[in-house]
């Protein structure tokens, strides 16, 4: 086979270096061939870094340098019929979890959606603006000048 046609495969993830941000992909295709450590693209590394790296078993998408498959990257992992996408809308934009949890904007109804599994922990201040609507609201101290509950101050 030409150099040409290896420069692009697809496999499946067959192990993940966290600390290198690395992972190695079998290619089914080529009798079981595992490819050295290939670093994952991420769209961007110097002074903001992003970090997710591909499950093992998740479906990749590898580029290799021309020289063989233990140089290369892989460019990231890619839905198939088994592994679907989790939504159909092409205005929402994030990331949901197996567990359930999401995180995603709404580009129609211009509303960030967050939806935790577990507790959701805010280091620093935080502060809003606009009006907060809770469904049962528990805490253990309220700093305001004040407090409305039903349109009537309290």
């Amino acid at each position: 086979m030409s150099v040409i046609e290896n420069l692009i495969r697809k496999g499946l993830v067959s192990s993940v270096d966290a600390k290198k941000h690395t992972v190695r992909v079998v290619f089914e295709d080529k009798d079981n061939l595992v490819s050295g450590d290939l670093p994952v693209i991420v769209p961007y590394s110097t002074k903001a870094k992003a970090y997710r790296l591909p499950e093992v078993s998740e479906s990749a998408l590898c580029v290799f340098l021309g020289n063989g498959i233990q140089n290369g990257f892989c460019l990231g992992s890619y839905y198939t019929d088994e592994d679907a996408p989790p939504v159909s809308n092409k205005d929402q934009i994030g990331t949901w979890f197996e567990d359930g949890s999401y995180v995603y904007f709404d580009k129609t109804s211009k509303t960030l959606h967050v939806k935790a599994a577990g507790n959701v922990r805010i280091e620093g201040d935080l502060t809003v603006t606009g009006s907060i609507t809770s469904e049962s609201l528990q805490t253990k101290s309220i700093m305001t000048d004040s407090i409305t509950r039903a349109g009537e101050a309290l």
